[in-house]
C-alpha cells in the first residue's frame, strides 16, 4: 500500500513548528525577564532618590535606559534629578521628551513648568500649568502654583482669578499668602486683612502672610498676623522673630526691634538676613563701627553675598574705614557690574578716595545708561571738578540741576566752579541760594562768606563766616578766614583766637588724613 506523500514530511513539519515554538517562546520569557528587571530597577531608583542619593539613582536609571532609551518613567525620574541638580536645561530636554512619548503625562508637565520657571521662561511655564490643569482640572495645588507664577510676573488680577475659581472647600491654606498678596498688589487692603483670621492655626501661612504685608508696606498688619499666630505656636522659630523685628523696625521701634533681632539671632546664628537687619538699625544710629562689626559676620557666612558688599562699602564710608571702603568697592564692582546703584555707590568711592579717572569712567557710562538720573550727572560734575575740567563740570552740574532742580549739591558745587572761573558774582548768587535752601550748609556759607571777605563786605562776611562754624566747628578754613576777617576789623584778641583754633583744628585734620606709617 502506498503511502501519502505528506506522511513522509510529516516528521520535518513537526520539528520546524517545535524549533518555531521554541524560538517565540524565548524572546516573551526574555521580554518578561528584562521589564520584571527594569521594575526591579526603576523601585530601587526611587529609593534611592527618596534619601537623597541623586548620584546612585541615576546610575540605576542608565542603566534601565542604555536598554530601553524610551522608559518613561525612567525618564521621568532623571528629569525629577536634574531639576534637584538645578540642571534645568537638561531637565527641561528630559521632560519634553516625556512628553513627546505621552503627550498625557501630567508628572512631565509640571515638572517641565517648573523646570522652565527655574530658567525665568515664565511665559512658557504658565502655559504649561494651563496644560497641566486640562490634564488634570480638579488640582488645587496645579492652580495654587500657576497662582504663584501669576504673583511672580506681576499678574495679580490673573493669580486671583485663578485662585478664586478653588471651590472653598478645596482651597488650601497655602494659598492665603498667595491670595493675600493678590489682593494687596491690587489695591484691595480691607479684603487682604479679612483673610488674615484664617491663618490663626497655622503659624507657617502665619508668617507668610505677616512676610506679604511687609513686603506691601503694612507693617501694622504684618504684626497683627503674627499675634494671631503667637497662641499656636509652642516654641517661636527664628523666623517668627525675625518678622516681628522687621514690623517693628518698619514702625519706628527700634530699640523693640533690636531685641527681636537679636532673639532670632540667638536662634539661628547664621542668618545673614537677621545679621543685615541689625546692622542696619546700628546705622541708623550712627554706630557705624557696631554696624562694621555685624557686616563682618555676615561676611564670614556669605562672602560673596552683593547685599553684604553693598552695605559694606557704605558703612565703610560712615565709619572712616577708606581702605576698606575701597576694597568691598573693587569686590563690588566686580560681582554687580550690571547693577546701575552699585556703579554709582563704586563710583562715590572712588570720588572719596581721590581715584578721579576711574570713577569719570564709571559715571560716563552710568549717565548714558541713566541719562535721566540727575544724581548720576552732579556725580559725574563732580568728578570733572575734581579735575579742573571746569566746562565739562559746568555742564554737567547744570544739566544735573535741570534734572532735578531740588538738587541743591549741584547747586553749590556750580557756585564753586564759578569760583574756580573768577566768577565771584554767578558764585554768591549761587551760594546764597544754597543757604536759602540749606541754612546750615557749612562749605556753602564759608565760602560765600570768603567772597564777601574779599569784595569788603565785612558785616555780610561775618554774618555768613559765623553762621559756617557754628554748623561745623572742625573746619580750620572757616576760623582762618575769621582770623582774616576780625585782622580787617582791627580786633587783635579774636584773630589771635582764631589763628589758634585754626592751628589746632588744622593738626588734627592732618593727622586723621596722614597715611599710616
Amino acid at each position: 500500500m502506498c503511502r501519502n506523500p505528506t506522511d513522509r514530511w510529516r516528521p520535518l513539519l513537526l520539528l520546524l513548528v517545535m524549533t518555531f515554538l521554541c524560538l517565540w517562546r524565548a524572546p516573551c520569557a526574555w521580554t518578561q525577564e528584562s521589564t520584571a528587571q527594569a521594575r526591579s530597577s526603576l523601585a530601587a531608583a526611587k529609593t534611592q532618590l527618596a534619601h537623597g542619593d541623586l548620584q546612585g539613582a541615576e546610575k540605576i536609571l542608565w542603566s534601565v535606559l542604555s536598554s530601553e532609551p524610551n522608559n518613561e518613567e525612567a525618564l521621568t525620574l532623571l528629569g525629577i534629578i536634574r531639576g534637584r541638580q538645578q540642571r534645568y536645561l537638561e531637565s527641561e530636554a528630559v521632560f519634553r521628551r516625556v512628553l513627546q512619548l505621552n503627550p498625557q503625562s501630567i508628572t512631565a508637565c509640571i515638572n517641565l513648568a517648573s523646570a522652565l520657571a527655574a530658567q525665568d521662561k515664565f511665559d512658557q511655564a504658565i502655559e504649561q500649568y494651563k496644560q497641566a490643569q486640562i490634564l488634570a482640572p480638579g488640582d488645587s495645588n496645579l492652580q495654587l502654583k500657576l497662582a504663584r507664577l501669576y504673583v511672580g510676573r506681576g499678574l495679580f488680577a490673573e493669580a486671583l482669578s485663578t485662585l478664586d475659581a478653588i471651590p472653598p472647600e478645596r482651597f488650601p491654606p497655602a494659598a492665603i499668602p498667595v491670595k493675600v498678596a493678590s489682593l494687596v498688589a491690587l489695591g484691595r487692603k480691607s479684603e487682604a486683612v479679612a483673610l488674615t483670621p484664617r491663618v490663626k492655626d497655622s503659624p507657617v501661612v502665619a508668617m507668610d502672610v505677616a512676610e506679604v504685608f511687609l513686603e506691601g508696606n503694612l507693617p501694622d498688619e504684618a504684626l497683627r498676623v503674627l499675634g494671631l499666630a503667637t497662641p499656636s505656636l509652642k516654641r517661636a522659630p527664628a523666623r517668627f522673630y525675625y518678622l516681628k523685628g522687621r514690623a517693628r523696625q518698619a514702625t519706628g521701634q527700634a530699640t523693640a526691634a533690636l531685641s527681636n533681632f537679636r532673639q532670632a539671632l540667638a536662634l539661628d546664628p547664621k542668618s545673614v538676613d537677621t545679621l543685615l537687619a541689625i546692622a542696619d538699625i546700628y546705622a541708623v544710629k550712627n554706630k557705624h563701627a557696631d554696624a562694621m562689626a555685624i557686616l563682618g559676620r555676615a561676611r564670614t557666612l556669605a562672602p560673596d553675598a552683593v547685599p553684604i558688599l553693598r552695605r559694606v562699602v557704605i558703612e565703610a564710608m560712615n565709619a572712616g574705614e577708606n581702605r576698606t571702603a575701597l576694597q568691598a568697592a573693587a569686590e563690588l564692582q566686580q560681582k554687580s557690574s550690571e547693577n546701575f546703584d552699585d556703579k554709582y555707590l563704586v563710583a562715590a568711592v572712588m570720588l572719596q578716595e581721590r581715584q578721579y579717572t576711574a570713577a569719570i569712567r564709571i559715571l560716563e557710562g552710568y549717565v548714558v545708561q541713566r541719562p535721566q538720573d540727575g544724581k548720576g550727572w552732579l556725580g559725574l560734575g563732580l568728578a570733572y571738578l575734581s579735575q579742573q575740567r571746569y566746562a565739562d563740570a559746568r555742564k554737567a552740574l547744570q544739566h544735573s540741576l535741570q534734572l532735578d532742580p531740588n538738587l541743591a549739591e549741584a547747586e553749590y558745587q556750580l557756585g564753586v566752579v564759578a569760583i574756580k572761573e573768577g566768577n565771584a558774582q554767578e558764585a554768591i548768587q549761587r551760594l546764597e541760594h544754597v543757604v536759602q535752601e540749606q541754612p546750615r550748609h557749612a562749605k556753602a556759607l564759608l565760602h560765600v562768606g570768603t567772597l564777601y571777605l574779599q569784595a569788603g563786605e565785612l558785616e555780610k562776611a561775618q554774618s555768613a563766616l559765623q553762621r559756617s562754624v557754628a554748623a561745623d566747628p572742625t573746619d580750620p578754613d572757616t576760623e582762618y578766614q575769621l582770623s582774616l576777617l576780625f585782622n580787617r576789623i582791627g580786633k587783635a584778641e579774636e584773630v589771635r583766637q582764631h589763628m589758634e583754633r585754626f592751628r589746632q583744628l588744622k593738626q588734627e585734620r592732618d593727622r586723621a588724613v596722614r597715611p599710616p606709617q
